[in-house]
């Protein structure tokens, strides 16, 4: 596996700070409108940046798009009753792309400790925190 910077695997931290900014409504609107979304991703990069989360427009890019990606495949299989597959994050992921709510997901997610760090990406006050 590559361990250059493209490479770079994503943490569970930041693919949550990653999941927060990407359900800003204003990001979500921006995003629906275009295809051409490089200076989208590199708003998203540079909200990543200030918490010390160093990606660039690219990876978030990437990144964005695989998890929608899983997302779909998931949320298309569970509607045609054909899989019992999971992912990580998939209340989060379906809160934006089924258009329900965080605060629907956060309620709906098993896992506390899970619940409670989604806030929290960088240190562990276990505040919410303003990306």
């Amino acid at each position: 596996m590559e361990t250059g910077e493209r490479g770079k695997h994503w943490t569970v931290n930041e693919v949550r700070a990653l999941i927060h900014i990407w359900s800003d409504k204003n990001i979500q609107q921006q995003l629906e409108g275009t295809v051409r979304n490089k200076r989208i991703f590199e708003q998203v990069a540079a909200r990543l940046q200030k918490f010390g989360i160093d990606r660039d427009w690219k990876q978030c890019r990437t990144k964005y798009k695989n998890l929608k990606h899983e997302y779909k495949s998931i949320k298309n299989g569970q509607d045609s009753g054909s899989t019992s597959r999971s992912m990580k994050f998939f209340n989060e992921l379906d809160a934006i792309l089924g258009h329900g709510t965080m605060e629907q997901a956060s309620k709906s997610d098993n896992e506390e400790s899970e619940r409670v760090n989604f806030f929290c990406y960088v240190c562990t006050c276990r505040k919410r925190h303003v990306i």
